[in-house]
């Protein structure tokens, strides 16, 4: 199976999946604290998330230097048989949760799994569907991250239409499955390891790649915030649980639609100031939260926040590809990593400041003033024409 067509649809259902995959803890939410199934209390369950996190940061910055030394095919391998051992030893827990002494050391170990896993997958994903589309390296990755995003909003999904949480289980079995048939399709791949995948013998990380991880490090922050106190923020601004909950959904649609879009029209329009303003577009938008909280409107305002948040990621790892063709699993890997970092710091911050929104919004308005800063000045002599 080395047909062009068949490794993009195998490559890019992996991305789908593997969004699928890496959120099945935080959507078993319910089952995790119930009494009845596992009987983890929240600080134990907002725990679980911090090996996570360092895994995958780990994993992210190791993973290009593996895939330069053993090639893209062996570090999927590894990344796949990861998150499909946490799914399936997931599963089994339920035939061992008598003895609930071993439960909590059993699921963090299950979790660095799934995070290292997500980061060697992903990383290594990133440029190898921009290897498969040379012109469209930007396109690609866009597309890409789209599919990773469709993923992480399935698992939440099929915990709604399972419906009993003492179902839990059902969930980590279907992924189980779906993720195993996927990676045995991969299998039979052919995959070079070829030049885009190897990195110079001698190098140093480009100033200019610093620049991008500290834009990605703030973006990271309003990603984090609105990730993880998404619903404590729109309930302090007077909605319900259910409108909170259609606010966070549409601002994750938002961002979805965009890398979307700008995957599918940035191969023949110059979308290049787009991407640069829209940092500023959505500083604009959380100003006129800040100080217009209409009720109404702020449902709608999460969906744009969302959309002109969406290209920012992915669009500046396909920037960072096409700017530093040499370093590309380097960049991913690094980017990626930053994104991580940023979601972290602000995840174990914010929880002192989740009900102080204004100052919230404040801090996430100069995050994103900083960074339409720091892209207009990686703009100069750069290939950003190339890129979008």
């Amino acid at each position: 199976m080395n047909s062009r067509i068949i490794q993009i649809i195998i490559i890019f259902l992996l991305a789908f999946f593997t969004g699928v995959n890496f959120v099945v803890f935080p959507a078993l939410g319910m089952a995790f604290t119930d009494s009845s199934v596992f009987g983890l209390s929240s600080s134990q369950f907002g725990n679980l998330f911090i090996p996570q996190v360092i895994c995958i940061i780990v994993s992210c910055l190791g993973a290009p230097f593996l895939v330069n030394k053993v090639g893209p095919k062996i570090v999927l391998v590894a990344g796949l048989l990861l998150m499909i051992a946490s799914t399936g030893i997931l599963w089994t827990l339920q035939f061992f949760m008598k003895d609930t002494s071993l439960l909590f050391p059993v699921l963090i170990v299950l979790v660095a799994f799934t995070g290292s896993g997500f980061g060697l997958s992903i990383t290594t994903l990133n440029p190898l569907a921009a290897s498969l589309f040379e012109n469209n390296k930007s396109s690609a990755i866009l597309i890409l991250q789209f599919l990773v995003g469709l993923g992480t909003s399935t698992s939440p999904l099929m915990m709604n239409l399972i419906g009993n949480v003492n179902n839990w289980m059902y969930v980590p079995a279907s992924i189980f499955v779906l993720v195993t048939i996927i990676f045995i399709l991969f299998l039979f791949l052919k995959l070079e390891k070829g030049r885009f995948f190897e990195l110079p013998d001698h190098f140093k990380i480009p100033s200019k790649l610093w620049i991008f991880f500290i834009a990605i490090v703030l973006y990271g922050f309003i990603e984090g915030t609105f990730g993880s106190f998404g619903a404590i923020i729109l309930k302090n601004q007077g909605l319900d649980n259910n409108k909170a909950s259609l606010g966070l959904s549409l601002f994750w649609g938002g961002i979805a639609l965009n890398r979307l879009l700008f995957g599918i029209f940035s191969k023949n329009n110059d979308l290049s100031y787009l991407f640069l303003f829209s940092p500023l577009v959505v500083a604009g938008l959380l100003l006129l939260l800040l100080v217009y909280p209409n009720i109404n409107i702020i449902i709608f305002m999460l969906f744009l926040i969302g959309f002109f948040m969406g290209s920012i990621f992915p669009g500046s790892i396909g920037w960072g590809t096409v700017e530093f063709p040499t370093l590309s699993v380097l960049v991913s890997g690094f980017l990626m990593a930053a994104n991580q970092i940023g979601t972290g710091i602000i995840t174990n911050v914010l929880g002192n400041f989740s009900n102080q929104t204004n100052i919230i919004f404040q801090f996430l308005i100069g995050c994103m003033v900083l960074i339409c800063i720091l892209l207009f000045y990686l703009k100069r002599n750069s290939k950003i024409k190339e890129a979008f």
